[in-house]
């Protein structure tokens, strides 16, 4: 690239950037990474002028210097996102009660997290049935609780946290933290969906029907005294899951061709469905089927 086309260009595309930028036409996220990404032009004109006092370099001086500042800045992109993904946010707080009628038959809950940490378990066991939802997390997440119980003896609870859409701005980026405890004595579906890691634990609920979720992190999932009606789903995309299973439970799953970990004698596999039972299977009053694909390790606990 010629010097006398360089240098023109140098000043006109970043301020025909600027000039964009200040008439609103970038998304906010954009913006603000413009904004905090100028210093690579000093890169630029710094790398350019000690390429070009290299003779065997000067000709290539402005292409490499955009090429190198361009690499640092991807680089350093990356690592401050990864590093403020990886952040626990707490400015943004939400709180959320809800008493469960007795005329509840059952209860259908949704839960859906961004890259949140999620917690569900059940409420104290002499308490009144009742819902308690928390949050934790960016000001960028917003967290819409709602119930409605209808005439027909069911009621649905969806938790939900949505965030903008496009590239976040840097200084909202972080994970949250959600903690939701479901009441006792009511039958229950559940369905679960998030982007980090969970724990489930259904031990006391009575949890009719299961579908879980994951994008990202581990999920510790300790199933419930009662069996399922049909075959609960769990899938993990990018993440090892563990399964503690109570004692009084018969467990059939399968695995997607993946082999768990157990306690040797545990399981036994059968080949024609391509299953691990529990041994005595059939003797167990309590029996549930699970379907799962998992990214990671599998272990039955």
């Amino acid at each position: 690239m010629k010097r006398s086309v360089f240098w023109p260009l140098l000043i006109l595309v970043p301020g025909g950037v600027l000039l964009l930028g200040a008439l609103d036409v970038f998304p906010p996220g954009v913006a603000d990474l413009i904004g905090r990404a100028w210093p690579v032009l000093l890169l630029v004109i710094g790398l350019t002028l000690l390429l070009d006092s290299i003779p065997r370099l000067r000709r290539w001086a402005p292409i490499a210097a955009a090429a190198l500042s361009a690499l640092v800045l991807i680089g350093v992109v990356a690592v401050a996102y990864t590093a403020r993904a990886n952040t626990e946010r707490t400015e943004n707080s939400v709180i959320f009660d809800q008493p469960v009628d007795e005329s509840v038959q059952r209860l259908r809950v949704q839960i859906i997290g961004a890259f949140t940490i999620a917690e569900v378990s059940p409420t104290v066991a002499d308490v009144a049935p009742a819902i308690h939802a928390e949050f934790t997390g960016s000001a960028a997440s917003t967290i819409t609780p709602t119930y409605e119980a209808g005439g027909d003896g069911t009621a649905v609870f969806i938790f939900e946290e949505s965030t903008p859409a496009g590239l976040p701005l840097l200084e909202t980026m972080g994970r949250g933290r959600m903690r939701i405890e479901l009441p006792t004595g009511v039958p229950i579906a559940l369905d679960f969906r998030s982007g980090g890691a969970a724990s489930l634990n259904l031990l006391g609920l009575d949890a009719r029907q299961l579908t879980a979720q994951l994008v990202d992190g581990d999920l510790l999932l300790s199933l419930p005294n009662t069996g399922l009606e049909g075959a609960g789903t769990v899938a993990v995309e990018n993440g090892n899951l563990t399964v503690f299973v109570p004692d009084t439970l018969g467990l059939q799953v399968i695995t997607g061709g993946r082999t768990p970990q157990f306690a040797e004698g545990e399981y036994l596999y059968d080949p024609s469905t391509g299953a691990y039972v529990s041994r005595r299977y059939d003797t167990f009053a309590e029996q549930t089927d699970l379907h799962l694909t998992v990214s990671g390790s599998i272990r039955l606990d």
